[in-house]
């Protein structure tokens, strides 16, 4: 009896566990962390500032809303993902380990599979391909920041941990493009007009 109790109360904590997850969204201390590390131009890329400051990059991303990101849950991965096709030149990111990977050209369209919880691009020939779970997505943010090189703008994806997966930027030298930074506002208006990661 005491055992199917206590099977009981494990199994109810592991579960309770599950569901809350972490945090996606910065404490008050987290944000001023974030803050003051980005009061001085350059800004560096979120990816970059979370491994800095030891914070997974949804909770950088978080603090930075309103002051250069806005985020939408990983349920607009689909939307969001049609509206980057509509750029005419994109660097994608991707983080594995200490290692990134950049893929240079358009973004691929793609589709849910039939079969998986897969999300599955449609490449022709050379240029980004693959399948991404949006399901196990817990952010998008649109990021515009005063980079080193320029206006840093782009999309960046985490899991539901808060962790890195990858980012679809514009590509060096995009501000002598109008087109691309439009396209750019055009994606980050659709973002600004989902549900919101963090209140």
């Amino acid at each position: 009896m005491l055992s199917r109790v206590l099977a009981t109360l494990v199994l109810s904590s592991w579960s309770a566990g599950l569901l809350a997850g972490p945090t996606l969204c910065a404490t008050a201390d987290q944000a001023a962390k974030v803050r003051e590390a980005y009061a001085t131009p350059p800004a560096a890329p979120t990816f970059m500032a979370a491994s800095k400051l030891a914070l997974p990059e949804a909770v950088v991303l978080s603090a930075l809303a309103g002051q250069g990101a806005t985020g939408t849950t990983g349920a607009g991965f689909e939307k969001v993902w049609a509206s980057l096709q509509g750029w005419d030149d994109a660097t994608v990111v991707l983080l594995k380990g200490a290692n990134v990977v950049e893929v240079r050209g358009r973004i691929p369209s793609g589709a849910p599979s039939t079969k998986s919880q897969f999300f599955n691009l449609k490449q022709d020939g050379a240029g980004l391909g693959g399948h991404f779970r949006p399901d196990l997505m817990g952010a998008i943010y649109a990021v515009e920041l005063a980079g080193a090189q320029g206006p840093l703008r782009g999309v960046t994806f985490v899991d539901l941990a808060g962790e890195s997966l990858f980012g679809v930027y514009l590509p060096e030298g995009a501000g002598e493009k109008p087109g691309l930074a439009a396209a750019f506002g055009r994606t980050r208006e659709l973002i600004a007009g989902l549900a919101k990661v963090c209140p």
